[in-house]
């Protein structure tokens, strides 16, 4: 049931998107045909919007503004296009037009002074955002347990206990990512802090409430000086701490460097390598858990290429080794990743903004340096994990947006005490700021 639903969107949205091209191309005849009847052009400026074709209706727009000069709607239209293009200083010059038209109706006015603000709040030497997300996930193995109580530990059969095994639950949770960046006036050079948070609870399995904070700060160079065009490199501070079941479980501090680069205006590359120092501490829930103490370095390369006006394909690549006090916690995992999105024409017409469709595929191997003399004293663990997942984004206004992802993960594992499938279903909602 979880994949119908994208499956049914997908279909209305291309249903509903032949239906927009098909009005688009009426109406262009139409305006072809009556260049002066801006009502036709204004619908067919509209419609365009509304496939993501901003030229087009960009364009319309400034010809009906030669046929009528000074109308604040159209000046109003049009720098919204223009911002979203990012083009910031063309947008403001048709705003600031549209407030200086006599009798500019409230509303305009109002939405004007909106995006005025926005554009401020962009070229401002200092700048922060943020997004919010919150929900409700549902997993079909919320604790990663065993799908049998019947395992073997030291060649013996062993039964484990009903809380041991793979238990469903939900969990409500809130998550974000803060980001403010400081213009150092160097050549596009920046200094740049983040911080990413997760808090969750869970109905019935307590002994899994999270609570994690990570914040990274440093500078970040524009590339340019060196002749590499529209590439940045930084490198930064990593502090950060996680708590399980209300208690204190782990904290890091490391540092990391990434680059991000756009080869050409259809392509980026996302590049990072970390290193985080980690220590855990022991609690009644969390017997043994500082076993891991030690250090971690991962490393992640990520590859988007936009193919047209709807489609994104993305490929990772990426490694992980975690040095740990005891040898069977220390371990290396190489594994990679496929994606695309699919963003299509809203089929309600009163969100405009276009839908995504996402869909993701994924492969980790993970080897463990000695046996776990606890499971097997002879043979060390080795994993293979698997994910696939898909997800619906439906954008409700600008900084707005609900979604739905379905997620199938399976990791298998030599140590029967370590092999699950979890399936799980998330709603929520995205705010930008």
């Amino acid at each position: 049931m979880a994949q119908a639903a994208p499956d049914a969107a997908a279909g209305q949205g291309a249903v509903a998107e032949a239906s927009l091209r098909a009005r688009q191309a009426q109406l262009l005849a139409a305006m072809l045909a009556d260049p002066a009847d801006l009502d036709i052009a204004f619908d067919y400026a509209t419609v365009s919007t509304r496939l993501g074709d901003y030229e087009a209706a960009i364009g319309t727009l400034e010809r009906m503004l030669i046929y009528a000069p000074g109308l604040p709607r159209i000046q109003l239209e049009l720098g919204v296009l223009y911002y979203r293009l990012g083009s910031s200083e063309v947008a403001r010059a048709y705003f600031e037009q549209a407030l200086a038209t006599p009798d500019v109706p409230p509303e305009v006015a109002a939405r004007v002074e909106t995006f005025l603000a926005a554009i401020d709040t962009q070229e401002a030497r200092g700048k922060l955002s943020a997004t919010l997300v919150t929900g409700l996930r549902y997993q079909s193995n919320a604790n990663a347990g065993p799908g049998s109580r019947q395992v073997t530990l030291n060649g013996l059969p062993f039964l484990l206990d009903d809380t041991a095994i793979g238990q469903p639950d939900w969990n409500a949770f809130v998550a974000g990512n803060v980001h403010a960046a400081y213009d150092l006036g160097t050549q596009g050079d920046l200094l740049e802090a983040d911080l990413l948070f997760y808090g969750g609870r869970y109905l019935d399995t307590q002994r899994l409430d999270t609570g994690l904070a990570e914040l990274t700060l440093g500078p970040s160079f524009n590339m340019g000086r060196f002749g590499i065009d529209d590439a940045q490199l930084g490198v930064y501070a990593i502090l950060g701490g996680v708590r399980l079941n209300d208690g204190n479980y782990s904290g890091a501090l490391g540092a990391g460097a990434r680059i991000v680069h756009q080869p050409s205006p259809l392509a980026s590359v996302n590049a990072k390598i970390e290193y985080r120092h980690r220590w855990f501490r022991d609690t009644a829930t969390y017997p043994t858990v500082s076993n891991r103490n030690g250090y971690q370095i991962l490393g992640q390369l990520t590859y988007s290429h936009r193919i047209d006006a709807n489609w994104v394909v993305r490929a990772l690549t990426l490694g992980d080794f975690e040095q740990a006090a005891a040898n069977f916690e220390q371990s290396v995992e190489g594994g990679a990743g496929l994606g695309a999105t699919y963003r299509f024409a809203s089929p309600i017409a009163g969100l405009e903004i276009p839908w995504a469709l996402d869909a993701d595929a994924g492969y980790i191997r993970r080897e463990y340096r000695a046996p776990d003399p606890a499971v097997d004293p002879a043979t060390a663990q080795h994993d293979n994990e698997f994910w696939l997942r898909g997800g619906l984004t439906v954008p409700l206004r600008a900084d707005l947006a609900a979604a739905i992802t379905a997620e199938f993960r399976r990791l298998q594992s030599n140590y029967a005490t370590r092999d699950f499938s979890n399936a799980s279903v998330t709603v929520s909602l995205i705010m930008t700021f």
